[in-house]
């Protein structure tokens, strides 16, 4: 369950309100899975809310706009988060570097926040992006929030570091190369994201494979660069396809 409409804003800075608006137009927000009869679950209102959120002029237009987002991609009262927030957020990310107003910049970044530490409901917690489908949410998110690293930092830096951590904990292994060792299996990769500890269990995304097994990482090795090391206990098809995508087995079973 999911969404490809992931609008490339890096194509065209946001740094004015008709190509924002034309970027925010663009998307098929009736696309994007929706709770039925959850008043807070409406992606069309994402849409509305950004653009006015962009426009905002005085204080209660932007906080009614981002009120307005606060119950659409995520459910402030409930402490959800819906996969509309993967497709907002590059357009809050851009209002984070690009908003005309301080308040609009702290109300983006506020809630891309929200989106990435908040839970999704039962059924709703994966989403398609341009890099693969069936993606768990948070990791949907975090990766852009990685994209924009610079911005993050630069808005907010006591803010941002614990964002940061927190996308970063969020990470994303591409196997690129396997071999096979007497006990299993070992790949070299690329690690987007922290190093993190091991063992882990790891959910495996490939074309290979049916659903998304998870397996064992029992050793990470890697480099400022992210190349990376792996070693891996045996794995239910006895290898891990070439095409391998990994991510944190956790984040594959978060539900509200």
């Amino acid at each position: 369950m999911g969404t490809t409409n992931r609008v490339d804003l890096r194509r065209a800075r946001m740094n004015n309100d008709a190509v924002f608006v034309a970027a925010v137009d663009a998307v098929d927000w009736s696309a994007i899975p929706a709770l039925p009869n959850d008043p807070c679950s409406r992606p069309e209102l994402v849409a509305e809310n950004l653009k006015k959120l962009a426009a905002g002029t005085s204080y209660n237009q932007i906080t009614d706009a981002a009120g307005g987002l606060a119950e659409g991609v995520i459910s402030a009262h409930s402490g959800m988060v819906f996969p509309a927030a993967y497709t907002a957020a590059p357009f809050l990310l851009e209002l984070v570097e690009h908003g005309q107003r301080p308040r609009i910049r702290d109300a983006a970044l506020e809630l891309v926040a929200d989106s990435l530490f908040m839970v999704p409901p039962a059924g709703y917690g994966r989403v398609d992006t341009t890099r693969g489908r069936d993606v768990p949410l948070c990791c949907a998110i975090a990766s852009v929030v990685r994209e924009r690293r610079e911005v993050v930092m630069g808005h907010n830096r006591r803010y941002g570091k614990d964002l940061m951590a927190e996308a970063d904990a969020h990470w994303r292994l591409t196997v690129e190369e396997i071999g096979v060792r007497p006990d299993g299996i070992s790949a070299w990769a690329m690690l987007e994201g922290a190093p993190f500890s091991t063992p882990v269990q790891a959910e495996l995304h490939s074309s290979a494979a049916l659903g998304h097994p998870v397996i064992h990482v029992d050793e990470l090795l890697a480099d400022a660069s992210g190349e990376a090391y792996a070693e891996f206990g045996r794995v239910p098809s006895g290898t891990i396809p070439g095409d391998a995508v990994l991510y944190r087995a956790e984040c594959g079973v978060r539900e509200h």
